[in-house]
């Protein structure tokens, strides 16, 4: 309680104000529990493969003993002969345990913290955690935006989903950064963000990459071609949360602003596996200071290291993954392939096909539109939805002749141009689309195709 009214206290703070606070270390702010993880993460990570796995090992063991001793949920699913965790192959004999059965497993929990997390995976999730949840939280988040040169005293403008409730903009004092509401007109935003970045010293930018991109790509109507790289060259980075960045967004806005340098991680409000991408090629490694990630199957499995309050042992997290694992079997890397279970498309005889397929190729409509994403029905019938930019007004009702799609794929394409992005509740933009989300588009939008005047 007394966390939560300081709280509300500092984000009233002026940014004059604010940026004085800045320089207040983290360490006095968040505690011991912060202090402790920015010192272990970086040994750990420079740890060689045999000390680093001695301490997975350890936090393993630990997690285990304390869930079959303390929790019903996992006394019920290892039983009674006391597991001791003495290897990762010990620990790889261990159940898997799914979404479905966290909910069950959330109804009989407690914790310091309730969270939860949204329905885009298959259904609203909610669980708790430790009391020291945030402190950890913000040690390892400092540690991956230090591989970008970040320093809280680094003014950004943040772009979540979730909306201001006044204005376009508020300053944030806790964290050093200037709130951009993503649900306001795209012309006002883009005007904001234009106002925002000739006022303060904006050093990085930080939110969904699709946000990012949506302002900028706004603000072509505001500053000319050959000033845009002017306009921008103060920006140090772009650290882009959640939602996987897709390849056209990433050259649009180095191409177009100049923005080389970003930065992109992989985590879930779980809080299971944490993991970024230190050289901006989609391969995402991740921290073991934070949690323990693994390849089952082509499947991420995590396991929280930290949460004693509800333990998520082997959780089975929903995402594909091509992982790159050591000589001991641990994963030193991974991509993230088809992201959820249903992201894939499927042709007429069920062949699975990878959405990266149908995304991230070079398609000339890249050159129109604001935003791509593609929903499927039923197998072998796919659509693409469109949100054009201001100037495309294409010349038929058949838009395939902006689209690379190989000709050998047994799968019917149909092409819908709408006004906006199809989001999550939570704000986050969807690269497939699913059936809710198209009555959603029928009841607000209707389907029907923009038509030429």
């Amino acid at each position: 309680m007394i966390i939560t009214k300081l709280k509300a206290v500092a984000e009233k703070i002026p940014y004059p104000i604010g940026r004085l606070s800045s320089r207040i270390p983290y360490s006095w702010r968040l505690g011991s529990t912060y202090s402790e993880y920015s010192r272990l993460i970086p040994i750990v990570e420079n740890a060689n493969a045999e000390h680093r796995n001695a301490y997975i090992i350890k936090m393993l063991d630990s997690i285990v003993r304390h869930a079959q001793q303390h929790i019903p949920f996992y006394q019920s699913l290892y039983g009674k002969d006391p597991l001791k965790i003495e290897s990762l192959s010990d620990f790889d004999k261990l159940p898997v345990i799914s979404r479905n059965q966290v909910r069950e497993y959330a109804k009989e929990s407690s914790g310091a913290y309730f969270l939860n997390t949204g329905g885009s995976t298959g259904g609203p999730l909610y669980f708790y955690v430790d009391r020291n949840a945030w402190a950890r939280e913000w040690a390892h988040m400092h540690y991956v935006w230090r591989r970008r040169h970040y320093k809280p005293t680094d003014l950004m403008v943040t772009m979540l989903g979730k909306p201001l409730s006044s204005g376009l903009s508020k300053y944030n004092a806790v964290h050093n950064e200037l709130l951009l509401d993503p649900y306001s007109p795209i012309e006002r935003g883009a005007a904001e963000f234009i106002k925002l970045v000739r006022a303060y010293p904006i050093r990085f930018f930080q939110g969904y990459p699709s946000n990012i991109y949506n302002v900028f790509k706004a603000a072509e109507q505001y500053i000319k071609t050959e000033l845009r790289k002017e306009f921008a060259k103060n920006i140090k980075g772009l650290l882009f949360s959640s939602e996987y960045p897709s390849e056209y967004m990433v050259q649009y806005l180095r191409e177009e602003w100049g923005l080389f340098n970003y930065m992109s991680w992989y985590g879930h409000s779980e809080m299971c596996v944490l993991a970024y991408d230190l050289k901006s090629n989609y391969n995402y490694k991740p921290l073991f200071t934070y949690g323990y990630a693994e390849e089952q199957n082509g499947m991420l499995i995590g396991t929280s290291f930290h949460n004693y309050d509800m333990p998520l042992i082997r959780y089975q997290t929903e995402d594909i993954i091509s992982a790159i694992k050591d000589n001991s079997g641990v994963i030193s890397s991974f991509q993230i392939t088809g992201g959820r279970v249903s992201d894939f498309i499927e042709d007429k005889k069920g062949q699975q096909h990878s959405l990266t397929f149908f995304l991230g190729r070079h398609h000339t409509i890249y050159n129109h539109a604001d935003f791509i994403q593609i929903y499927q029905g039923i197998p072998g019938f796919a659509t693409y939805y469109i949100v054009p930019s201001h100037d495309f007004r294409p010349s038929s009702d058949d838009l395939s002749f902006y689209f690379d799609i190989p000709q050998n794929l047994d799968i019917v394409f149909d092409y819908c141009l709408i006004k906006k992005p199809i989001r999550t509740k939570s704000g986050k933009f969807k690269l497939k689309l699913t059936k809710d989300d198209i009555y959603t588009l029928e009841d607000e939008a209707g389907r029907a195709f923009l038509k030429r005047d």
